[in-house]
C-alpha cells in the first residue's frame, strides 16, 4: 500500500513539476538596473542611459534616465491605463503586457506640435527582450500617429522605428 502511495505521488509530481517551470520560463522578470548603449545625439554630444525597472505582478514601473532629465512611468498589467512620462517631459498614457518571453509597453502621450494646429496623439509600442542569460535588454520601438490619415503616418512612422540595448547593471 505504502509503494502505490509513493508511487502516485511521485506521478503527480511528475506532471506538476514540469507545468510549474514551464510556467515559470513563460513570464521573465525585468526588474533590474541598465545601462544603455551610448550613442550620438543630432549636436554630436553623447548621450547615456540608464533604466531601473520594478515589476510586479500588477504592473511595472519604469524610471529612465536619459541626457540628466528623470521620468518615471507606471504601467498596469492588463488593465487600465497608467501614468506615463516620455523622455522629452510629455506625460500621457500607458499599458503593459507580457506575451511569453517578451514585455509589450503602449504608451499614448497627446501634444501640439504646432501653436495654431490641433492636438497629436503619438503612440509608441515597446517590445522589450531578454537576452537568454537575462543579461541584454533589447527594447524595439515603434510610432505612430492615430490622429494623422494613414498615408501620412505610415510615411512618417518609417523614420520613428528604434531599437536600443541595455546591459542589467544589477537586479534579476
Amino acid at each position: 500500500m505504502k509503494q502505490i502511495i509513493r508511487v502516485a505521488v511521485l506521478g503527480c509530481l511528475a506532471f506538476a513539476l514540469p507545468a510549474r517551470l514551464l510556467s515559470a520560463e513563460d513570464s521573465s522578470s525585468f526588474s533590474g538596473k541598465y545601462s544603455g548603449e551610448r550613442s550620438k545625439a543630432a549636436s554630436g554630444s553623447t548621450i547615456d542611459s540608464t533604466l531601473e525597472v520594478t515589476q510586479n505582478e500588477d504592473k511595472i514601473e519604469i524610471t529612465r534616465v536619459e541626457m540628466g532629465k528623470i521620468t518615471t512611468s507606471h504601467c498596469p498589467f492588463n488593465s487600465g491605463a497608467g501614468t506615463y512620462m516620455s523622455p522629452g517631459g510629455v506625460s500621457g498614457t500607458c499599458k503593459a503586457q507580457l506575451k511569453g518571453k517578451n514585455l509589450i509597453i503602449e504608451s499614448v502621450v497627446v501634444t501640439r506640435p504646432q501653436p495654431t494646429a490641433g492636438p497629436v496623439r503619438v503612440r509608441t509600442k515597446e517590445r522589450w527582450q531578454l537576452s537568454a542569460d537575462s543579461k541584454v535588454l533589447t527594447i524595439k520601438s515603434d510610432v505612430d500617429f492615430p490622429d494623422f490619415p494613414s498615408d501620412i503616418s505610415a510615411a512618417v512612422t518609417g523614420t520613428t522605428s528604434a531599437i536600443a540595448h541595455y546591459a542589467r547593471t544589477e537586479g534579476q
